[in-house]
């Protein structure tokens, strides 16, 4: 459920976030990841838009990967009235990466993984474009699909972003928590 406030910040016409531009902190590094974490295992979280194409093909080429399977969540019209133009994603950096790490590490030991990448946009992101990726690549379908569907629960309930939809009449409204969210991570343990 979408709660709505009256609310202009965002909105084209707002100058200080009209098109969304990169904050001064955008171009921070972002954390290293945990020393049991494995080559080829990436988290980052932007404000650039997502390529899912560029970001799948040095994955598909790796020689041990039988099986890649991805997740690319987009935005869209989840109101009560075909209004939104956009989803304004929030985070704080560096602890958001770190929470991303820790759950690929809990992936990375759960099942036998070639590669896993998280990408997660940041900023206003209008409707119809990608917000977040995950890729999950094993040697077998089933750990990557297992994997997959893991990473994704977890950050549907557990990761530290905070979106807020945008109508195109100016009111915004923060995206409240599911509870069927909670309920598919709870299957995991």
């Amino acid at each position: 459920m979408t709660s709505f406030t009256e609310s202009r910040a965002g909105l084209p016409d707002d100058p200080m976030h009209a098109g969304s531009p990169a904050p001064d902190h955008a171009t921070d590094p972002h954390p290293e990841p945990p020393p049991s974490i494995a080559a080829g295992f990436e988290v980052r979280v932007q404000y650039a838009s997502i390529d899912a194409g560029a970001e799948l093909a040095p994955i598909v080429r790796n020689p041990n990967v039988g099986a890649v399977v991805n997740f690319l969540g987009v935005v869209r019209n989840e109101g009560d009235v075909d209004d939104v133009i956009a989803l304004e994603v929030e985070h704080y950096p560096t602890m958001t990466e770190q929470a991303l790490w820790s759950i690929v590490e809990e992936a990375s030991a759960r099942w036998q993984l070639e590669t896993i990448r998280i990408v997660h946009r940041v900023g206003r992101i209008p409707l119809g474009q990608a917000v977040v990726l995950v890729v999950v690549a094993a040697a077998h379908r089933g750990a990557a699909f297992d994997a997959c569907e893991f990473l994704m629960d977890f950050l549907k309930t557990h990761a530290p972003f905070w979106k807020k939809e945008i109508r195109h009449d100016g009111v915004s409204g923060w995206v409240e928590a599911k509870a069927h969210d909670d309920q598919a991570m709870r299957r995991w343990g």
